[in-house]
């Protein structure tokens, strides 16, 4: 009857040991997926937001060049705030009505 009783704590103690060990790999498992897709997630916003820092890069070259043909600067500072008060107010307008566009759900 000791024995019995002494094999069934030892079982009980296995699957307790074993428990414990699959509760502490889920838990690292589930760690390690919330950690790959905060990285996903993050890789891809870098990447989107470089990509959004090239086009405006390119869109400066094409806004300069325009406002160099529509107003012939005698001042090179008078042209860069041509330039800088141009470029906000189109990023002003631009911005207010792709809010407007993602608030309705529309995008």
């Amino acid at each position: 009857m000791i024995i019995k009783n002494d094999q069934k704590a030892k079982e009980n103690y296995k699957r307790h040991v074993d428990w414990k060990q699959r509760s502490r790999n889920i838990t690292i498992n589930n760690e390690i997926i919330k950690f790959t897709k905060a990285f996903r997630e993050n890789f891809i916003t870098l990447i989107i937001s470089a990509m959004g820092l090239v086009a405006a890069l390119s869109w400066n070259d094409a806004i300069k060049s325009a406002i160099a043909a529509l107003f012939p600067a005698e001042s090179d500072l008078i042209y860069k705030f041509y330039v800088a008060i141009t470029v906000t107010v189109m990023a002003v307008v631009i911005t207010y009505f792709l809010s407007r566009i993602k608030t309705n759900g529309k995008c």
